[in-house]
């Protein structure tokens, strides 16, 4: 009885030190390790120009980019002559369904191929297809390029800010 509650005593504490941790946005290392600090003292990196720049150019290069690997919902699959038509009539038809879903269509010789959704996580397109299966019981996930949300928002104000200049 006693050891079991040491035992107890003993998780809590550990439980409680590791909630204490600081966290560091890591794209910020460098402004963090040379910034003059009273408690953490001074650190001095040496290193060439070029790294850091690199490192910026990466940072900036991964804010810019359009797309992250993540999944979406495929819808259909057709091959044939009327294929194409086939395929944009049903992305009318979801787009006129379902609200605030992204669709797109993936031509992979010989197939046109409709997807849906801009996923992040497997878990996310399992939901969203749970919702869609009475309507497409043949719908499943599949792992794509897809569209970073607040990466379009920044390019769609870019944009308008560009077009108002």
């Amino acid at each position: 009885m006693i050891r079991t509650i040491y035992i107890v005593i003993f998780l809590i504490f550990i439980a409680n030190s590791s909630f204490s941790q600081e966290k560091i946005d890591s794209n910020f290392i460098y402004t963090v390790a040379i910034a003059p600090n009273d408690t953490l003292g001074a650190i001095a990196i040496f290193q060439e120009e070029n790294i850091k720049s690199l490192l910026d150019k990466k940072i900036k290069v991964n804010e810019e980019r359009p797309y992250q690997f993540g999944y979406r919902l495929q819808i259909m699959s057709l091959t044939g002559a009327n294929s194409r038509d086939d395929v944009n009539m049903e992305k009318a038809k979801i787009l006129m369904t379902y609200d605030n879903v992204e669709v797109y269509i993936v031509y992979n010789s010989p197939y046109f191929k409709l997807r849906i959704g801009d996923f992040r996580t497997e878990l996310e397109a399992v939901h969203y297809l749970q919702a869609i299966t009475k309507d497409y019981p043949q719908a499943f996930v599949v792992k794509d390029k897809v569209n970073i949300p607040y990466n379009i928002e920044k390019q769609k104000s870019k944009q308008s800010v560009e077009e108002n200049q």
